[in-house]
């Protein structure tokens, strides 16, 4: 396979990408659905939940902390609330579990909202709202996670990093967007703490609550929400939604990294039919967000669709080697 200049990353088509996710999840017991999750972020350009991310996974099912066997259960209390109990699986094989049901409930009804509870951290959100924006769907998802920033000022990790995403259908691809309410993602931060590197200011505090840029402290302590006061609120009405279903609150959530047990948080995602209320809604939209790309220079939720990945060298030697 070819490699760039500097030999630090390896070029992988997605199709062996695929290959090579589902050989490493295979062996260590887990889903190949993972895998199209995984390809999915990568190709979108999100590598921090992309491969990378697929290590804990990995790690995760190796040491327990996901059920590599799990059998997601769903139900349907009401017509438009469905509910799964991932039995300690992953989000995204709970989420195939209900897919079908789902995207149907929301086209008839025009409306539908799905939970997912006692599953392993969520990956990348945009994962789900593609999904369904590529069914005609208007989708709105968030979740949590074990506690790892702080709150409205406060010293410790109050909440998770609490992640949102909106995706609308487009004629050339559902447009999305997929965001922490973090000023960054953790596992930016332990990157960096990896490499020896610094942090930039505002992403995070140690643990007596001062602001730091030391990646290392930072680790230690908690990292902060965007926009302060405004971030927080938003992070933590992302929690009250996620666990709805019965998913537990971030700051009693297990780490997702280490020890045995399944962190259990909550993921919700909410659906809607784009011709609910006006059946021109989409064509509108089209019209509008190129309005706004021809008049303003904005080009909302477009995302890249790559179809060679570079892969860090160590990561791909990593892969390989649980494959």
């Amino acid at each position: 396979m070819p490699e760039t200049p500097h030999a630090t990353t390896v070029s992988l088509p997605i199709t062996e990408l695929r290959n090579l996710c589902i050989a490493a999840i295979t062996a260590a017991g887990g889903s190949p659905a993972l895998a199209e999750a995984t390809v999915a972020a990568e190709r979108r350009g999100k590598t921090a939940v992309g491969t990378a991310h697929l290590v804990d996974y990995l790690d995760g099912l190796e040491a327990g902390r996901i059920n590599g066997q799990a059998q997601p259960r769903v139900t349907n209390r009401l017509p438009a609330a469905h509910h799964v109990d991932a039995d300690r699986g992953t989000a995204q094989l709970a989420f195939d579990a209900a897919f079908d049901d789902f995207v149907s409930s929301a086209a008839d009804l025009g409306i539908s909202v799905l939970n997912i509870a006692n599953a392993f951290t969520a990956g990348e959100l945009g994962y789900y709202t593609t999904r369904l924006a590529e069914r005609g769907l208007l989708a709105f998802a968030g979740a949590n996670s074990p506690a790892l920033m702080s709150l409205f000022g406060s010293p410790g990790s109050a909440t998770g990093t609490n992640p949102f995403s909106f995706a609308v259908p487009h004629p050339d691809g559902p447009r999305m967007f997929d965001q922490a309410t973090s000023a960054t993602a953790w596992v930016n931060v332990r990157d960096a703490a990896d490499r020896g590197e610094t942090i930039p200011e505002g992403w995070a505090q140690d643990p007596s609550g001062a602001a730091t840029v030391e990646a290392e402290a930072a680790l230690a302590g908690s990292l902060l929400p965007f926009g302060g006061v405004k971030g927080s609120n938003v992070a933590l009405m992302i929690e009250l939604l996620a666990i709805h279903g019965g998913g537990r609150f971030s700051v009693d959530a297990p780490a997702f990294d280490s020890g045995q047990e399944n962190p259990g948080t909550g993921l919700f995602i909410i659906a809607i039919a784009a011709d609910a209320f006006d059946p021109d809604y989409s064509q509108r939209v089209t019209d509008h967000l190129d309005r706004l790309h021809a008049s303003f220079g904005v080009d909302f939720g477009r995302k890249r669709s790559l179809e060679v990945i570079e892969l860090p060298r160590d990561l791909h030697s990593a892969l390989l080697s649980r494959s």
